[in-house]
């Protein structure tokens, strides 16, 4: 038995989901997209039933690439049951894809949800009255709280224990203009709306939509995040996984090591070097970036991600931020990935999802890498030039911010297309629910580790080769006049430059020992954080956005690094 869930987006189907299938749901592209779709198993009248969440749409017509996915999986019509999941505040809006869905003619049922919040706005549903004028059977539930669900299973495990699937028989009008005058009817027949005065909530979504105060709220709200973010990403890397890492693992690969003589095969698997992040063997520096240095931002990252999401935040942050967004080729939703990448830029590449166009995502990609350091970068930074003034530090983090969005701007021109208008939802404040929290926590770690972990393992093990056969040597030698002559740089930093990739903030850190001047250190600050995106997230661009449009974001990235490390160069000597 194959059950899919349609609905707006919003609506909480992703909690139903959750309620339906436990942890066993798992997460795929639809086929030629970068669509999630999220497929799990549930348990009706004692038979495992497949249950496939279809993403949002509010039309099978829909114009989105999402609306188009949904509508080409019901449309195709291979499943047995469709669970239309409404939302109980937007009554008369849901119901047009329900008079779609009916149009169908497959077994269906609805599922209200919201319905405590309905009612506290005042909105008073007849669910018995809507289902007698629909013909199908309609169950209210509180998805955030379990309730209803146990009449639910209860009912449609009866439906099926007789093999008589529910195929509604209302006569659904083909002309548009017929189906709202339809749903105006239905709607004035079984919704009554009471006065309320606003509850706190919604004084509170007010607030954080009303430009005046929701943009210094959303500033204060995205500094915060941030350094929640630091906070756990540091703690459990100082904490938990670098102590674990050097005082039980190392020891195990020191003994595994000692089995091996000196030779190729020992330097494959263990490289040259086996000190994590200073060579390259998967053991020891593939496991240390991708668990003791990446994991923990990736994990502090969702969990933020994962609560602003489920309380409605997220939406109200898109709407603030659109207008300005649009000045460098993005909507609102684009500003997403870039201020999850002030903390580690893997996290970022990931929540590129959310953008729909190939245009769009070269443009976000290009900024997430040229708009500010990641977390530890910005910290080596702060730390290599505390002995100066802070001015100094600020001229080189306005200067990077400076050229990410100048950046930006001559992409958008240079590519063809126009970002389009942002047309969300903007859902009430509710209460996030622990138990999705960890189903999508579990969803997208377990996502990460799947897609991004083997790509950056097998990278190293490629960079290891090329170290192995002393071809980073020779590249380090070819580029050191280069460095010298247009940055004016000591030609010994051509080393850090060339395996600074594999950790970004390890190699601003090892500019102290060439005793560099301050025109240099900010100049070498500004070129590593610029010319190259880190090894981690190369294979993670790599794996989520294809090898051509990682291509173009390193070269145009590198290029505009180039060019502007030039003029800073020069810039300083003028202050100098």
């Amino acid at each position: 038995m194959k059950i899919v869930l349609v609905g707006n987006p919003n609506v909480g189907k992703s909690v139903v989901f959750s309620y339906l299938t436990g942890y066993t749901a798992i997460s795929s592209n639809y086929p030629g997209t970068t669509v999630d779709i999220l497929k799990g198993k549930t348990r009706l009248c004692n038979n495992e039933c497949e249950v496939v969440d279809v993403p949002g749409c509010y039309s099978l017509e829909g114009e989105s690439v999402a609306e188009k996915v949904a509508s080409e999986i019901i449309k195709s019509k291979d499943y047995d049951i469709i669970f239309n999941v409404i939302d109980s505040n937007n009554l008369e809006r849901n119901l047009l894809l329900t008079l779609e869905l009916l149009a169908l003619r497959k077994p269906i049922v609805i599922i209200a949800t919201k319905t405590d919040i309905a009612k506290n706005k005042g909105i008073d549903i007849d669910y018995d009255n809507l289902s007698d004028i629909l013909d199908i059977k309609i169950f209210p539930v509180v998805a955030t709280a379990g309730i209803g669900f146990s009449v639910l299973e209860r009912e449609v495990s009866a439906v099926f224990n007789n093999f008589k699937l529910p195929v509604p028989k209302i006569e659904i009008p083909s002309d548009i203009t017929e189906k709202w005058k339809m749903i105006g009817e239905i709607t004035l027949k079984v919704q009554k709306i009471y006065h309320k005065h606003p509850s706190f909530l919604e004084r509170l979504e007010e607030i954080t939509t009303t430009p005046v105060t929701a943009i210094p709220l959303a500033f204060v709200l995205i500094i915060i995040s941030f350094y929640v973010i630091r906070f756990i990403g540091e703690g459990i890397i100082n904490y938990v996984f670098d102590p674990l890492f050097n005082n039980y693992y190392m020891p195990l690969v020191d003994r595994f090591s000692s089995f091996f003589n000196e030779g190729f095969l020992k330097n494959i698997i263990f490289s040259k070097n086996m000190t994590p992040l200073e060579g390259f063997s998967v053991l020891t520096t593939g496991i240390y970036v991708s668990f003791v240095v990446v994991l923990p931002y990736v994990f502090a990252f969702y969990l933020i991600l994962s609560v602003l999401e489920d309380i409605g935040y997220l939406p109200r942050l898109a709407v603030i931020l659109d207008r300005l967004s649009h000045k460098i080729g993005l909507h609102g939703y684009g500003s997403i990935p870039l201020i999850m990448g002030l903390g580690c830029k893997v996290p970022g590449i990931f929540s590129l999802r959310i953008l729909e166009s190939n245009r769009e995502k070269i443009i976000a990609a290009s900024l997430l890498f040229l708009i500010s350091p990641c977390m530890p970068q910005s910290a080596m930074i702060f730390a290599i030039l505390s002995k100066y003034p802070l001015i100094y530090t600020g001229i080189v983090f306005v200067y990077i911010f400076f050229v990410g969005i100048l950046a930006s701007y001559v992409l958008n021109k240079m590519l063809k297309g126009t970002s389009d208008d942002l047309f969300i939802e903007i859902p009430p404040y509710h209460k996030p629910v622990f138990k999705n929290l960890v189903f999508k926590m579990r969803l997208r770690i377990t996502q990460f580790l799947l897609d991004a972990v083997p790509f950056v393992m097998g990278g190293i093990l490629l960079i290891n080769i090329l170290d192995i056969f002393s071809i980073l040597d020779l590249l380090s030698k070819y580029f050191a006049p280069v460095l010298n002559k247009i940055f004016s740089l000591p030609a010994q930093t051509s080393s850090i430059v060339m395996l600074g990739f594999l950790k970004k903030d390890v190699a601003i850190t090892l500019l102290a020992p060439f005793n560099l001047s301050l025109k240099e250190i900010m100049v070498s600050c500004f070129f590593l954080v610029t010319y190259m995106p880190c090894l981690a997230s190369i294979f993670v661009l790599l794996k989520e956005l294809g090898k051509k449009i990682t291509f173009y974001v390193i070269v145009f990235n590198l290029l505009i690094s180039l060019i502007f490390t030039f003029i800073f160069s020069q810039s300083l000597k003028l202050l100098f």
